[in-house]
């Protein structure tokens, strides 16, 4: 018997993307198979790509912030039916911890992540999905947009963590800041201002909706802090060394630090700042169902447009050029997304 095949970009080595033709997965009982119409490329996937990630290594399919076309579902499913257009969390919880028992499935201390220990990912024309981790999208929503509904989540939890504020600044212009952004516009009413590095990143926050933007690259650190604080709530979306003193220098006393960028390693931090200005300092993981109903709300009602984010679209075939230009530390690149197929197959 011939074993069915399908396109994917394989990460086969740092910084090396191939294009093949490997198996389409097998779906067990309580999976669904999906027709993946379109990925974006995420910090994760740019980190593996690096190979700094802790458990995303080659050889590897890449890939969890998708939108694509439920094609068929295992035995066990019973809330998805083949035609679904579908968007997914890059994990699956295990329902049996104390986390997810207690309704936090976020913090999951056994979930199962998608291009890790053999789950590939949705950088190919396939990927099995768990239902517990999938949600129906409205068939009028835009691939591409329901693609870029799970970085949305990100920035809607970190949101939903923060105590409302009129004065918010972002740290950090990429997807997941800019996320932050969108969600502080729909949740309450505030100036924001978004600090990063060079004017590509200044148009960015500007057309998701940022009041203003602090160029980094033309400000000493107690400048920007300056021009971009007192903040009330300032959202730590970006890894740099030092951001932690940044943002606690552009945070008023009594406001509130969220935290929902990772770290390629411990980060160092004034506690002291931290003490004398009476900070609250919240640290945010992934999003929850919650999230994912409230952002597909918006992008359905065409309350907010992630599409705004993305920089460059390109195909499949060119994943490999799509990973060169998201790894470019120019600041000129947004968000890249990998559109795989059409609706129609």
């Amino acid at each position: 018997m011939t074993t069915a095949t399908m396109r994917a970009a394989v990460l086969d080595g740092v910084r090396s993307i191939r294009n093949r033709r490997v198996p389409i997965p097998a779906m067990g009982p309580a999976e669904l198979l999906v027709r993946v119409l379109a990925s974006g490329v995420c910090g994760s996937d740019l980190a593996a790509y690096r190979g700094t990630h802790p458990y995303k290594t080659a050889p590897v399919v890449l890939g969890h912030e998708l939108c694509g076309v439920v094609e068929q579902v295992g035995a066990q499913v019973t809330g998805f039916a083949p035609g679904d257009l579908v968007c997914s969390a890059a994990f699956s919880p295990c329902d049996r911890c104390a986390a997810c028992r207690g309704g936090a499935a976020h913090l999951c201390s056994d979930r199962a992540n998608l291009s890790h220990r053999g789950w590939e990912g949705s950088l190919a024309e396939y990927v099995v999905l768990r239902e517990n981790m999938t949600f129906r999208l409205a068939e009028h929503v835009d691939p591409v947009a329901g693609a870029l509904v799970e970085p949305l989540t990100i920035g809607r939890h970190a949101v939903g963590l923060a105590r409302p504020d009129p004065s918010v600044a972002v740290l950090g212009s990429g997807s997941i800041g800019l996320a932050c952004v969108l969600a502080v516009r729909r949740s309450w009413r505030a100036t924001v201002t978004c600090v990063d590095l060079g004017p590509a990143k200044g148009r960015l926050a500007r057309a998701v909706g940022a009041d203003r933007y602090v160029d980094a690259a033309e400000e000493d650190q107690a400048a920007v802090a300056e021009r971009a604080g007192p903040a009330g709530v300032t959202f730590v979306a970006s890894g740099h060394p030092g951001v932690l003193d940044q943002a606690a220098a552009m945070t008023r006393p009594g406001g509130q630090v969220v935290v929902v960028s990772y770290f390629p390693g411990p980060a160092a931090v004034d506690a002291n700042a931290l003490v004398r200005r009476e900070l609250t300092v919240t640290g945010s993981a992934l999003s929850t169902p919650e999230d994912f109903a409230e952002v597909i709300g918006w992008v359905e009602r065409g309350l907010v447009d992630p599409r705004a984010l993305v920089t460059h679209t390109v195909e499949l075939a060119e994943a490999a050029e799509a990973f060169a230009l998201a790894d470019r530390a120019d600041g000129t690149v947004g968000k890249v997304v990998i559109r795989t197929g059409t609706r129609e197959g």
